[in-house]
């Protein structure tokens, strides 16, 4: 504008013009972007990237779970954790197969469903840990005269790995009931009739509150 001004030799009215047309045209930039489709393509991709990279972050964080659960001897702890990635990689698909590239999702379906399965394999990260604890009070049980302080611990460290596996259940049982009427929802409206899907979004606030 500074050009246009000295070009025109300081005539105010061209230069009211112009700069009114200057910014007519910069604040359509992003309108005809987004009339053209290119905002949904843009929101499209980051979605799938994004749905790819916490994919392969959890499948592989359940994989080394699920080898450290082993070396525990945590036979449930490994059931779940076959379970969980069995979980992942069908919802995975239905994300690629029925959500990416269309112009509605079901946001909170995809939000709490993703929340929920890193809340089950953060618990099965905190039953490798007491599974730790659970193995090093064992050890000095072998080499200690108090055994009553040892058996508390033995009893408290048993009783939190119960809670979490628990809780995995419940998580797992929400997950699937939910993706099941997710796979038979025929129109866009229907999610926000769905029960299993408030109480998977239930349990997502109620985890996200936990601090876990």
């Amino acid at each position: 504008m500074v050009l246009f001004f000295w070009w025109f030799r300081g005539d105010w009215v061209m230069l009211g013009v112009y700069t009114a047309l200057a910014v007519v045209a910069t604040l359509s930039v992003p309108f005809f972007y987004r009339l053209a489709g290119f905002t949904l393509a843009d929101e499209v991709q980051w979605l799938e990237s994004r749905e790819a990279a916490d994919h392969a972050e959890l499948v592989a964080r359940l994989k080394d779970l699920r080898t450290q659960l082993g070396d525990l001897d945590i036979d449930e702890g490994v059931q779940q954790a076959d379970t969980l990635t069995a979980i992942l990689d069908d919802y995975h698909s239905v994300v690629e197969t029925r959500f990416l590239g269309k112009q509605h999702s079901p946001m909170a379906y995809l939000s709490a469903a993703r929340r929920v399965q890193k809340h089950a394999v953060q618990n099965l990260n905190d039953v490798v840990a007491v599974g730790h604890s659970l193995a090093s009070i064992s050890r000095h049980g072998e080499q200690s005269h108090t055994e009553t302080r040892l058996q508390n611990l033995n009893h408290e460290q048993s009783a939190r790995m119960r809670e979490l596996l628990d809780e995995n259940k419940g998580y797992f049982e929400a997950l699937t009931d939910t993706a099941v009427e997710v796979a038979n929802i025929r129109s866009y409206s229907d999610y926000e009739r769905m029960d299993t899907l408030a109480r998977l979004v239930s349990l997502a606030e109620i985890a996200s509150h936990t601090g876990k």
